[in-house]
């Protein structure tokens, strides 16, 4: 299982030449990180459907979208997703469907309690930094299988 580059070194890498990004040139702030994204499949960014990807740096990042990130920085575990959805507000179409429903079957997050049994995910809202640290302390937390 994937342990976070952070907590055990900075991951040896050095970013290309010509970025991943149309909107990402050398010398923007986190252009090694957002590079290294792209290159280890965690982050595809936009395609802009003239064979142009954007990674759109200062856009907020959503909880579907983070929900992918997670699954693929910790290697896109062997996963079935659930034929019921676990959260109110997110059905088997919903973008993410699989990746959101690994994140409640590992413990990372278990949405919010509407009442009544009814849990929500809320896939659109965006991410808190409080809960990115839990999201990613749960992450780190797991057992290395």
């Amino acid at each position: 299982m994937f342990r976070l580059a952070r907590l055990g070194g900075q991951p040896d890498y050095t970013p290309p030449y010509y970025s991943w990004f149309d909107d990402v040139a050398p010398g923007t702030q986190f252009y090694k990180e957002i590079n290294w994204l792209a290159e280890y499949g965690i982050s595809g960014g936009w395609d802009e459907g003239n064979g142009q990807y954007t990674y759109r740096p200062l856009t907020t990042v959503k909880r579907d979208a983070m929900a992918a990130f997670l699954y693929r920085l910790a290697g896109q575990p062997e996963f079935t997703p659930p034929a019921t959805s676990p959260f109110a507000d997110v059905t088997t179409s919903t973008q993410f469907y699989k990746e959101i429903t690994w994140l409640a079957s590992v413990g990372i997050s278990s949405g919010w309690d509407e009442g009544n049994g009814r849990f929500t995910y809320r896939p659109l809202n965006s991410v808190n930094r409080d809960a990115m640290a839990a999201f990613m302390y749960r992450l780190y937390s797991m057992p290395v299988s």
